[in-house]
């Protein structure tokens, strides 16, 4: 049986509450991928992984940064 709620359909709230630190919709709000901060390495490291998310997609996909995410890992 086919998943009735495909990955793509996926919405911003799942999202965040999965704990991912960035999204990449398309236009129509397809998600189209996900940034994960990773706890094992250093904040250089994800901050630069995050960079090269948001380089990849920010031309043809809307990407959303979750700050108060972001925020409570540098806290950490």
């Amino acid at each position: 049986m086919q998943n009735p709620n495909p990955v793509n359909l996926t919405t911003t709230a799942e999202i965040r509450r999965l704990g991912w630190i960035a999204e990449a919709r398309d236009e129509d709000g397809h998600l189209a991928s996900t940034q994960a901060w990773l706890d094992a390495a250093p904040t250089n490291e994800n901050f630069r992984m995050l960079g090269e998310f948001i380089a990849e997609y920010e031309t043809n996909r809307t990407v959303t940064v979750f700050t108060d995410l972001l925020a409570e890992k540098l806290k950490t």
